[in-house]
């Protein structure tokens, strides 16, 4: 009885294949991803730090003012409008003595012109097709002195003169003629409490606290 040697059979190749191959193949994989992880990383931090130059950069010149705009001292407009006030005034001076009061007059105006058209150009504000300079109220931080810091000033300057005139009124209630006193106003009193009034919004957040800002019987 002779005995052949066994042949594997075409579906145990194929059996056995795919494990081995399916082993080479992940090994392969990872050996790739592990070297491709260090250029990744590489990748992502070369984008963050292009992001955050990007973010930090100024704004390109054509988009750093307003459209339709331009600074007050690179305007032709502007420049013209200085001319033509100067020359009025010009023309005015010579109707006078040279040393005369209405002479001394034009050319104290002169030179306050001069001065006006020459802080304009150097606060950067900027100047429309007509000439004129343009107030930017957007909270655009380079133009905060144009709008915001001149409006926080004019809230203290009526905050203060409202919170004098109501100090007034709350030191008059118990005189026994207090209605006289609001139309004749008492100097002595009222310049008190003007100077005081300098330090309103701490004594008014002081009142606030206490609960003494708004009157209880009203």
């Amino acid at each position: 009885m002779r005995i052949y040697p066994m042949c594997p059979s075409p579906t145990t190749l194929v059996a056995i294949w795919l494990p081995i191959g399916h082993l080479a193949n992940s090994k392969q994989q990872q050996e790739a991803s592990s070297a491709a992880a260090p250029l990744q990383a590489f990748s992502a931090a070369v984008a963050l730090s292009s992001i955050l130059l990007s973010a930090g950069a100024p704004p390109p010149a054509a988009l750093a003012d307003i459209s339709g705009l331009t600074p007050c001292k690179e305007s032709k407009q502007f420049a013209k409008r200085e001319k033509q006030q100067l020359k009025k005034l010009e023309s005015s001076l010579k109707l006078y003595a040279p040393e005369s009061a209405p002479a001394l007059a034009i050319k104290a105006t002169m030179d306050k012109t001069k001065r006006r058209f020459d802080n304009y150009g150097k606060q950067g504000l900027l100047c429309g097709s007509d000439g004129l300079p343009h107030l930017i109220v957007s909270g655009d931080q380079r133009h905060w002195g144009e709008f915001i810091t001149p409006g926080i000033l004019f809230l203290y300057i009526a905050g203060w003169i409202g919170w004098v005139g109501r100090s007034y009124l709350i030191a008059i209630r118990d005189d026994k003629k207090p209605t006289q006193k609001e139309i004749i106003i008492d100097v002595p009193l009222a310049s008190k409490l003007v100077f005081r009034g300098f330090s309103w919004p701490v004594a008014a957040y002081r009142e606030l606290v206490n609960g003494d800002l708004v009157d209880s019987s009203v």
